[in-house]
């Protein structure tokens, strides 16, 4: 078994170790240049969801659940299962939504099912719903704290034998008398067979050193804290106004309290605020609070006297078409890629990190069908990339 060094200490990093370990690697290092958990992963608002439209991120997102919920059965992850409901506007998207279901029922997955606006109006008596005609539902999905899930992985990996070294940035690389790989980190030399980056916002900058370049484009996103004029009565569903490839952002929001909820402004698609990872804006300002309050108040009138505060900005590692990159490059395949999840990295990072470790372990992943499309030197990425970027 090849010895591998993960480059990044969040979500996607620790399960690409974890499901190495699980494929019997035993020599297994993961490097994070700050600590566990510190950067997109601890800044996410957790969700847990399959209700994805395309096939193979549901597919990935159905491994994931499966994992989620092994960790919640043997080592006490906890999830809050309040459901996750998509929007839909019209019949158009219910038809794209139901096309999601039958995927997920071929994959094993029944619980998900399509709602009428009476039904909406039932699971979110506060949510004004004369524009919607429905929406997809997910009643087992939920969200998790992303830096308890990462600091619960990376006791695991410890217990299982692996390294988890944090303030250990990557500052070099090189290769070994032997050929190898040859890190220098700011915690001292590593040498290694493979590497993989899972660098999340900072992948570009590792995959220059690495001399793999990574098509990632750091997008700047905020979350905030609504504090409630009133407790619920009922536990809200994370809900979702934003369709996948739409070109456009939308509102969410979810349960976080009786009292309290969390909102932002979500997209996956290349729209704005690329930046540069080590020195973006973290704190609030007076035009997103207003935006955010305005579709919060529109959507949720009987809750328009929320107080909004706590903000805090974290980013999402978009990738330029869509679709993280998992896998080896053909003119490195001793570099292998599990970067760009996006704005839900957390919810895929199992089925990235098994896609990663297959690649790996076996020269091709086999538990995810399909997934070999997603290298990350795939036609067309990176030049995308650069114009974008």
């Amino acid at each position: 078994m090849p010895s591998v060094v993960v480059v990044g200490g969040g979500a996607i990093g620790l399960c690409t170790a974890f499901e190495l370990t699980e494929l019997g690697v035993s020599d297994v290092t993961v490097i994070e240049r700050e600590q566990v958990a510190s950067g997109s992963s601890g800044l996410s608002v957790g969700i847990l969801e399959t209700q994805y439209l395309d096939p193979l991120a549901i597919a990935i997102r159905v491994y994931s659940m499966e994992f989620f919920a092994r960790l919640e059965r043997e080592a006490g992850l906890h999830v809050t299962r309040n459901g996750y409901l998509r929007l839909a506007h019209d019949a158009a998207d219910m038809n794209v939504f139901a096309a999601s279901i039958a995927v997920q029922n071929e994959l094993g997955v029944t619980h998900p099912r399509l709602l009428d606006r009476g039904d909406l109006e039932r699971l979110v008596p506060d949510m004004v719903c004369t524009d919607l005609v429905g929406g997809l539902f997910g009643p087992n999905d939920g969200y998790i704290d992303g830096h308890l899930y990462c600091t619960l992985l990376a006791d695991m990996l410890r217990g299982r034998g692996a390294r988890v070294l944090s303030s250990a940035g990557l500052v070099g690389a090189g290769s070994s008398a032997a050929g190898r790989h040859l890190l220098t980190t700011s915690r001292g030399p590593l040498e290694c067979d493979v590497v993989v980056n899972a660098a999340g916002g900072w992948a570009g900058k590792v995959g220059d050193l690495l001399d793999a370049p990574a098509a990632v484009l750091p997008q700047r996103h905020r979350a905030l804290v609504a504090h409630l004029p009133r407790a619920l009565d009922y536990l809200m569903p994370s809900v979702m106004d934003y369709i996948p490839a739409s070109g456009r952002q939308g509102l969410y929001f979810r349960h976080e309290t009786a009292r309290s909820m969390i909102a932002g402004l979500h997209t996956e698609d290349v729209l704005h605020d690329i930046v540069d990872p080590d020195g973006y804006p973290t704190g609030a300002d007076t035009a997103y609070l207003a935006e955010v309050g305005e579709l919060l108040s529109s959507r949720l009138p009987s809750l328009a006297d929320a107080r909004l505060g706590n903000v805090w900005a974290g980013l999402y590692p978009i990738s330029p078409d869509g679709s993280p990159g998992i896998g080896p490059y053909r003119d490195r395949p001793d570099v292998v890629a599990a970067f760009g999840g996006g704005g839900s990295g957390l919810q895929a990072s199992p089925g990235i990190g098994r896609i990663a470790a297959e690649w790996i372990v076996h020269g091709e992943p086999a538990t995810i069908p399909g997934a070999q499309v997603l290298v990350p030197d795939r036609p067309g990425l990176l030049e995308t990339a650069v114009a974008r970027g």
